[in-house]
């Protein structure tokens, strides 16, 4: 009987998993159908929306006729991965030194809560006059946009550490060192993932900003340029393409996340 039961709860997941999937690429194949149509029939003005053919085609010059894509993704992505790794770099070990030291914390909470809360677009001159219009300012951006959530997440996870089990351990005579590295980290693994997903997407965002507002080089720099020169293909194929990628990436850290649940359930 119990055998049965969990058959019918692993069936009925799969369906609602099969449907999930059918109702999704349904919506998007609607969307479109009714993208491509709707300018043929005249019944909306292509230059404002351009179509996916349209888009495709404007991909295609981008990438292998032209080829300006690839140099400008390269620029991108160094800003991003340089960005996001001193991210993480500055943010988990800081975010371990204030969860576990009460003065850390309150020593360095009111300039992070500040600078958090400070609109990315009022940094980016203090970071041009600092580091001037090279990827260093671009990187700047990334790194303060994704770092705070990481340092957030991390305290929090140090913070919901299970206090009976720590004390037990200290009834043990177990080291301070030995209760961080056997206790508290795998506690906060879970809760440090979620804060790196959200930094993902803060540091998407700070890159796209940053290039779209002062840069040469960059997606956001290709966004804004097609933008003012009113070619609709060519921006919506930059901005599909890095909707697309944060999703990816986001995507990938949250199914990272959800192993790590496991784990720590198992």
């Amino acid at each position: 009987m119990l055998t049965r039961i969990k058959t019918t709860s692993k069936d009925w997941l799969l369906r609602a998993k099969n449907n999930r999937l059918f109702i999704s690429t349904l919506s998007v194949s609607i969307f479109v159908i009714l993208w491509e149509v709707l300018p043929r029939a005249g019944l909306v003005d292509v230059s404002y929306i351009s179509q996916p053919t349209r888009v495709l085609a404007a991909a295609f010059e981008e990438m292998f006729v032209e080829g300006v894509f690839w140099g400008h993704l390269y620029v991108s992505f160094i800003e991003l991965a340089v960005g996001f790794i001193l991210s993480l770099l500055v943010g988990i070990p800081l975010g371990l030194m204030i969860g576990l030291f009460r003065k850390a914390r309150y020593f360095l909470d009111p300039p992070l809560m500040a600078l958090w809360s400070t609109p990315r677009l009022a940094l980016i001159p203090i970071f041009i006059i600092w580091l001037g219009v090279g990827v260093e300012s671009k990187i700047a951006v990334v790194f303060v946009g994704s770092f705070i959530p990481i340092i957030v997440n991390t305290v929090a996870g140090i913070r919901d550490a299970d206090i009976s089990v720590i004390q037990a351990a200290r009834s043990f005579c177990a080291k301070k060192r030995d209760i961080v590295i056997r206790i508290l980290l795998p506690t906060s693994l879970p809760s440090m993932m979620t804060g790196i997903r959200l930094g993902l997407g803060r540091a998407m965002m700070g890159m796209v900003v940053g290039e779209m507002y002062v840069s040469t080089k960059g997606l956001g720099y290709q966004i804004m340029q097609y933008g003012e020169a009113y070619r609709m293909d060519q921006v919506i194929f930059y901005v599909a393409f890095v909707s697309l990628s944060g999703f990816a990436i986001t995507n990938s850290a949250r199914n990272l996340e959800n192993r790590l649940l496991k784990w720590k359930e198992g």
